[in-house]
């Protein structure tokens, strides 16, 4: 019998198989932030882990079809949960695991739960540990936008600092990035 974690995976690959191409690059994006949650769930013995790795997995499943006006982590929410319940998973275990995905993003609704902080920490430290930052500042180029890829890069290191001890580690990395993208932001291709 294939568990709740595999079914998931599954779930996850189908939403963007349905969609037909990943241009949010989730496909390295989901399996980094997976590394990330192993690697807290090896450093905090208190982390649910089954929760904060089905969170993983149904964080950014409301990605895709795009484009939408409702952001993604509303929209996770709804799949997770429709998609929970459909699995009969544990009502008490379900809250936690929708609470950590709607509050990823550290916007409207703030990580209150451990697993929730972790979560949103995951998401922001595998991008840094990933090519997003660069393809963000790629297609902001390619669209004659501002790179808005630097507010994303402030808004990660805020997330992360519910674990200071590993924020600390991870300094050098932001700052790489953003040598790196201040120099790309230089090119002009025109």
């Amino acid at each position: 019998m294939i568990n709740i974690l595999e079914k998931t995976k599954k779930e996850f690959f189908k939403m963007v198989e349905d969609f037909g191409s990943d241009p949010y690059d989730l496909f390295s994006h989901i399996p980094e932030a997976e590394k990330w949650a192993n690697y807290m769930i090896g450093k905090y013995s208190q982390i649910d882990g089954e929760v904060l790795l089905l969170s993983v997995w149904l964080h950014d499943i409301g990605h895709y079809p795009i484009p939408t006006k409702i952001d993604h982590a509303i929209r996770s929410e709804k799949r997770a949960k429709d998609f929970l319940e459909k699995e009969n998973y544990p009502k008490d275990k379900l809250t936690r695991v929708l609470h950590c995905v709607r509050s990823h993003r550290c916007r409207d609704v703030m990580p209150s739960s451990f697993e929730a902080k972790v979560m949103a920490f995951v998401d922001s430290a595998s991008h840094m540990t990933t090519s997003m930052y660069f393809s963000m500042a790629k297609d902001d180029k390619e669209n004659n936008r501002k790179l808005e890829v630097f507010e994303k890069m402030k808004r990660d290191m805020r997330d992360l600092s519910a674990f200071p001890e590993i924020q600390e580690d991870l300094n050098d990395l932001f700052d790489g990035w953003n040598k790196l993208l201040r120099a790309f932001e230089k090119i002009d291709f025109k």
